[in-house]
């Protein structure tokens, strides 16, 4: 169980840490809303092709972050592919369908993806998880069944072509998975599994790249909903159950920047991400296997401006089900993290510091002094809590920090 310093960073600041066993240890009081979350979307709605657009909205410390992380944790348990990524650091603006893609496709495992997909491969070929693995070369394993080196290629290649093929792939992305699949299976080609890969990330390729591979279509609006679909029935074929994106810190659509004042997205790039979000939404009937999950403050709700209100056509998908009821409501598609720390009762932080102080003791941390941070925050903020029951490494006696 061992730690990096960058958790350590992020628990002093309240923060959900990067090791996801941990993130799973610390939660505590999922009964209110994640015990319903994961079991009906994680183990059947998003694996029999669903797909779905969450939203958590609510103030500072009220555990946002930690929820997605908690879900990538999830999702991972399950054999999905779950990509986490902060809106305030990713890159691109979130503001249209290709800067999305790119993001995925960025940080997605590939290495992975190839490997699932070989295997398949080989499966149709007969040759099971137990004889190959995916890793290397399958052509020596059908050369040991008596054929020669061009005829068990030739085999390959079709088998190859048939599995892509029934997976009804853009052929710009046949194209591709094919030329990364035949430099694992049958030979090494560097080059054109470098372009290769530099396409399916979404980068411009060079003129000659373009000719030699036969990858001349560009990522643009007009393609990239067919690349990422494309890309959602690559992961699926390749043994995942779908793809889970997490996208935190949406409080930079109405954030300033500290060294020009002025705001980091423009009112066309507001109305352009909600568009984005919009189209996602309207296309969970063509977009199978998918899960994105939204997190910001509650500002993302109360400002008129630069909030979901402010783009009636978002506003009208999400606003179903925020009818006040007294009381958290599980079940709404955007999920208020303040009523749902309510719903699990006003003992729950007194609970969580000594759940916390078990768990941190079992990864070898020790308390430090309290943070004056703490008197800015809520009492009942769960950043507080943390903070409150920060550890530090004792590396001395733990060596647990890496």
């Amino acid at each position: 169980m061992a730690l990096v310093v960058e958790d350590l960073i992020n628990l002093r600041n309240g923060a959900a840490p990067v090791n996801l066993d941990l993130v799973r240890d610390m939660t505590l009081g999922t009964d209110a809303w994640l015990d319903r979350f994961v079991p009906y979307y994680l183990d059947q709605f998003i694996p029999s092709g669903g797909s779905k657009v969450k939203v958590l909205l609510g103030n500072e410390g009220s555990g946002k972050s930690h929820l997605l992380r908690y879900i990538q944790q999830s999702a991972q348990a399950r054999h999905y592919t779950a990509v986490y990524l902060s809106a305030r650091t990713a890159g691109p603006k979130l503001c249209d369908v290709p800067n999305l893609y790119r993001l995925i496709a960025g940080t997605i495992d590939m290495d992975q993806l190839i490997t699932g997909l070989s295997r398949k491969v080989a499966e149709s070929l007969g040759y099971g998880a137990t004889i190959y693995s995916g890793r290397d070369k399958l052509l020596p394993y059908v050369m040991e069944e008596g054929y020669g080196a061009p005829d068990s290629a030739r085999e390959i290649r079709m088998a190859t072509a048939r599995l892509l093929k029934n997976a009804d792939l853009s052929p710009a992305c046949f194209t591709c998975a094919f030329t990364l699949l035949k430099d694992r299976l049958i030979s090494d080609d560097p080059e054109g599994a470098r372009a290769a890969l530099r396409w399916f990330r979404g980068e411009k390729l060079e003129r000659f790249e373009r000719r030699d591979s036969g990858l001349f279509e560009t990522l643009q609006k007009a393609t990239a909903r067919r690349w990422l679909d494309s890309l959602l029935k690559l992961i699926v074929l390749s043994g995942q159950q779908g793809l889970a994106v997490l996208i935190d810190d949406l409080d930079v659509l109405y954030e300033r920047s500290p060294e020009t004042g002025r705001f980091l997205y423009t009112p066309a790039n507001i109305k352009d991400t909600y568009e984005l979000f919009r189209q996602l939404i309207d296309d969970a009937d063509l977009l199978q296997n998918f899960l994105l999950v939204l997190a910001g403050r509650r500002a993302m709700l109360d400002d008129d401006r630069r909030g979901f209100k402010s783009y009636e056509a978002l506003w009208m998908r999400l606003q179903t089900g925020l009818v006040p009821s007294g009381r958290f409501n599980p079940l709404c598609d955007i999920v208020d993290t303040d009523e749902h720390l309510k719903a699990l009762g006003d003992d729950f932080p007194a609970r969580l510091s000594s759940h916390l102080g078990t768990v941190f003791s079992q990864y070898g941390l020790k308390k430090k002094p309290r943070d004056p941070a703490l008197d800015t925050l809520p009492p009942q903020a769960l950043k507080s809590v943390v903070i409150n029951n920060v550890f530090s490494a004792d590396e001395a006696q733990t060596g647990g920090v890496q």
